[in-house]
């Protein structure tokens, strides 16, 4: 039979242990791991020098596909923006349209604006 000794030396060394357990972090197996950043682009932009270009051309006339906004692109300047450029197009007017869309929906209006619909 062990000895009231040696019982107490696991919870002794437990209890030691305690003062300094917090500094290791969540030892739990159902903690969730920390998110990692989000990493940046891996290569430059290649319509950094048309954005604003291609921004004006979707404000203008929003309704139009990206597919269309490439080729008048490629029929300015040929041979600089090759058709493997639309999906990187598509994701940015996919922002474009999501922002124009917020815009909408959440844009403060006029008093005059906020009345009309009332009064009429």
């Amino acid at each position: 039979m062990p000895s009231a000794a040696a019982a107490d030396a696991p919870i002794e060394q437990f209890l030691s242990g305690l003062r300094t357990a917090w500094t290791e972090g969540e030892i739990r197996p159902t903690a969730m791991p920390k998110p990692k950043p989000k990493r940046g682009r891996r290569r430059p932009d290649p319509l950094v020098k048309v954005t604003d270009k291609l921004c004006a051309w979707f404000d203008e006339e929003p309704w139009r596909t990206s597919r269309e906004l490439l080729e008048r692109l490629q029929v300015q300047q040929p041979g600089r923006y090759p058709d493997n450029l639309l999906r990187t197009l598509q994701r940015r007017m996919k922002i474009w349209r999501s922002a124009k869309a917020h815009a909408m929906v959440f844009s403060p209006m006029n008093a005059d604006q906020a009345i009309a619909p009332m009064i009429g």
